[in-house]
């Protein structure tokens, strides 16, 4: 599986807060990745800075393999590629693992629990507060099995 670390992100923090992992009018595989690394985090992950397994079937992901997707919620419209990029380029050096490396879920999860809080003055959206992507994250965290008061567990969920 080929994925960008601030989906992951996401998708920790929407299971967090019990979001419904559902299919969108994009197209997008968020709802069929979500599943997958969620239900088994012995699933092995390459993590990229580019479009990835969740953009794949998205309306928005072009034949150059770039989005043309717009975020309007910014203070001047960005693409949300150049936003994603952008994101992606701070996650990696930030959670110390390089464009291209090959981990579980299970350990991509005890890497970002490492930096947890701290991680959501990075990646928090825009109109999103960072209290409550801090609390997704944390609640994702235990949920998953990875902290249990503050302390590590070292066995991957599988559904």
């Amino acid at each position: 599986m080929k994925l960008r670390p601030h989906h992951l992100i996401d998708i920790v923090t929407s299971y967090g807060h019990g979001d419904e992992f559902k299919p969108h009018p994009y197209g997008h595989a968020l709802h069929i990745v979500a599943k997958k690394v969620l239900c088994d985090t012995s699933i092995k992950i390459k993590f990229v800075c580019a479009s990835d397994d969740i953009c794949r079937p998205c309306r928005h992901l072009q034949e150059n393999g770039k989005c043309d997707d717009i975020l309007p919620q910014l203070a001047k419209p960005t693409s949300k590629q150049t936003y994603n990029d952008s994101l992606d380029s701070k996650l990696f050096p930030y959670l110390k693992i390089k464009r291209g490396t090959r981990l579980t879920m299970h350990k991509f999860l005890t890497i970002l629990s490492k930096h947890v809080p701290g991680i959501e003055k990075l990646c928090t959206h825009p109109k999103e507060k960072r209290k409550s992507r801090l609390k997704g994250l944390e609640r994702g965290l235990l949920k998953l099995g990875i902290v249990s008061r503050n302390r590590l567990i070292r066995h991957p969920k599988t559904c």
